[in-house]
């Protein structure tokens, strides 16, 4: 058992994200006085995670840049934590980017927290405190486990994330090959 997951186990404050995983979760959630419902659910990217419209208490949380929020959501007191995926489509290519979101439910506004995710997964874990786990894969695999304060803010990434998002995707792509 690894370190981090101990530490998780240890502490009481642990709201754990709804039950599913990025392909297949509940479309619909009812907490307290709150609906919350997916909408016209499609695969991001070729079999990729599942996004669509967010609806809460039947108004539509409006993602005018992104093509939509994905599951399974993390619910704390007056906030809703989930992923929202965006495709950007060049002449030469198409660039995912996903980010994780916390929506308020009763403004019914969003704010992406953190930087861009670097894969284009997020399978929300648990949060403890203001501390959100998340992993970077389809399976839950300690090796993926990524964190992330709720309070942090987006910014973009710096040269030497870039350089080693761009490593990464390098060893993923010539893995895939042999």
């Amino acid at each position: 058992m690894s370190l981090n997951f101990e530490l998780l186990l240890m502490n009481k404050n642990i709201i754990y994200a709804e039950m599913g995983n990025p392909w297949q979760f509940p479309s619909f959630y009812e907490v307290a006085s709150c609906k919350i419902l997916f909408m016209d659910l499609h695969n991001f990217g070729k079999e990729g995670p599942l996004c669509g419209k967010l609806f809460i208490n039947e108004v539509q949380i409006m993602t005018p840049h992104h093509d939509g929020f994905g599951g399974p959501i993390i619910i704390s007191d007056n906030y809703i934590y989930l992923p929202l995926y965006h495709m950007i489509i060049n002449n030469r290519s198409n660039y995912s980017r996903t980010y994780v979101a916390e929506i308020e439910i009763s403004k019914k506004s969003y704010r992406i927290i953190g930087k861009r995710v670097e894969y284009a997964v997020v399978f929300l874990d648990s949060m403890v405190n203001d501390t959100l786990y998340y992993y970077n894969y389809s399976r839950k695999d300690d090796k993926w486990l990524r964190r992330i304060n709720i309070h942090s803010v987006n910014r973009p990434w710096s040269w030497s994330e870039r350089f080693f998002h761009f490593y990464h995707e390098l060893l993923f792509f010539f893995r895939d090959l042999f």
